[in-house]
C-alpha cells in the first residue's frame, strides 16, 4: 500500500477510534463506519491507489459517517467527561463545525498528485464551496446529500471508462461488449443515489459474467468444423487432427443439425471469422496460398482440408429444427443468436 495511501487511512481509523471512546462500541454508525474502512483498507492492500479509493463510494460514505459521528451525544453515564473534548470543536449547540466533517476530504485532495488532482478538482471545489456554505456539520452533510457530488464523482469516472472501453471495443467485434457498456452508460446516467449506483453496477455485472462466456463458448461450438479444418492447415494430417474432423463432421450434423454451409451462413460466427479470425492470418500464409479476402480462406479451408477428409464419410444433412442453442432460459435458432447477444433478453431481478 502507498504511504500517503496509509496515512490518510490512518486518520480515518484514528478519527474513528477516538468516537469509539465516547460512544462506546454499540453506536451503529460507527460499526459501519468500521466495516467500511475495513473495506477500504483491503482494496488498498490488493493494489487500488488513492484515486480509486478516494472515488470508491465507501470512501464518501465514511467521511459523511465521521461527520455525523462527530455530531452525536456520548450515552448519559459518559456525556459529563466527554464534555470538554466536544466542546473543543463545537459551536455553542454542541454541533461540530463544517469543518469537521471534511476534513477527510480535504486529506484525501491534498494527497493526490497532479494528474489525479486535475481529473477530481471539479468534484472536491464543490465539496469545498460546501463546506464554506455550511453553518455545521449536519448542515455540511445535508448540503452534500443534496448536492449530490458523491454520486457524480462515483458515476461519472465510471460513465467515462464505459465510453473508452467502447470507443476501443470495435477491434473485439463483440457484441456483448458493446452491450454491456452502452447499458453502463444509460443507466449509470439515470440513477440517483450510490446505493442505486452499487446495485445496478453488480447487477449488470453478474449478467455480463454469463454473456461472455457464453458467447466464446458458442463461437468455439458452431466454429467447431472450420476449427477442425484448421487444426490440418496448421499442423498437418496426422491420425488424430484427421479422426477429429470426422467425428465432428457427424457430430454437429447429429446434434445440431449444422453442416460447413450453416457454420458460414451464421451472422455470429460471420462476424468473428470475417473481423477477428481472418486479420489474424499470417500474411505468408495469405500469400503462398494465393488467397486475398475471408471468404477466400473459408474456401481454401474446405477445398484442402475438409472435403478431402471427409468424402467417405456417409452423407450428413442440414436440419434447422435442431441448430437451437438456450440462453437466459429460452431456446432461439442460431441465425439468431447475434441479434439475441446485442440485445440479450435478461430476467428481471427482485431486489427484494
Amino acid at each position: 500500500m502507498d504511504s500517503t495511501l496509509r496515512q490518510m487511512l490512518d486518520g480515518f481509523r484514528f478519527s474513528l477510534e477516538n468516537f469509539a471512546s465516547s460512544l462506546g462500541t454499540g453506536n451503529d454508525k460507527l460499526n459501519r463506519a468500521r466495516v467500511l474502512m475495513d473495506e477500504l483498507y483491503a482494496r488498498a492492500e490488493e493494489g487500488a491507489d488513492i484515486a480509486a479509493i478516494s472515488m470508491d463510494p465507501a470512501f464518501g460514505e465514511v467521511g459523511a459517517l465521521i461527520g455525523e459521528l462527530a455530531s452525536e451525544k456520548p450515552p448519559a453515564s459518559e456525556e459529563q467527561a466527554a464534555s470538554a473534548g466536544v466542546q473543543a470543536v463545537a459551536s455553542g449547540d454542541g454541533i461540530p463545525p463544517a469543518g469537521v466533517a471534511a476534513a477527510g476530504y480535504h486529506m484525501a485532495f491534498d494527497s493526490m498528485d497532479g494528474t489525479t488532482r486535475a481529473k477530481y478538482a471539479a468534484y472536491y471545489e464543490r465539496i469545498f464551496g460546501i463546506e464554506a456554505r455550511a453553518e455545521n456539520a449536519i448542515h455540511f452533510n445535508t448540503l452534500l446529500e443534496e448536492d449530490g457530488v458523491l454520486l457524480d464523482m462515483s458515476r461519472e469516472p465510471l460513465i467515462e471508462a464505459a465510453r473508452d472501453t467502447l470507443g476501443k471495443a470495435g477491434e473485439a467485434h463483440s457484441p456483448t461488449v458493446d452491450h454491456q457498456q452502452e447499458l453502463v452508460i444509460s443507466v449509470y446516467d439515470r440513477v440517483e443515489t450510490i446505493t442505486e449506483l452499487e446495485y445496478e453496477g453488480t447487477r449488470m455485472a453478474e449478467f455480463s459474467n454469463v454473456e461472455h462466456p457464453w458467447d466464446a463458448m458458442y463461437i468455439e461450438v458452431i466454429g467447431l468444423l472450420p476449427g477442425c479444418a484448421q487444426a490440418i492447415e496448421a499442423f498437418g494430417p496426422t491420425d488424430e487432427n484427421v479422426a477429429k474432423l470426422r467425428s465432428s463432421h457427424r457430430f454437429m450434423a447429429d446434434f445440431m443439425g449444422i453442416t460447413w454451409d450453416e457454420v458460414f451462413s451464421d451472422p455470429r460466427y460471420l462476424l468473428f471469422w470475417r473481423e477477428v479470425f481472418w486479420p489474424k492470418v499470417p500474411s505468408l500464409k495469405r500469400t503462398a496460398y494465393g488467397v486475398s479476402s475471408a471468404e477466400g480462406w473459408r474456401d481454401l479451408l474446405r477445398a484442402k482440408f475438409y472435403d478431402p477428409y471427409v468424402k467417405e464419410e456417409p452423407p450428413v444433412s442440414a436440419d434447422p429444427s435442431r441448430a437451437r442453442v438456450r440462453f437466459w432460459r429460452k431456446e432461439f435458432p442460431t441465425p439468431e443468436v447475434l441479434g439475441m447477444l446485442q440485445d440479450p433478453p435478461r430476467p428481471e431481478v427482485d431486489p427484494g
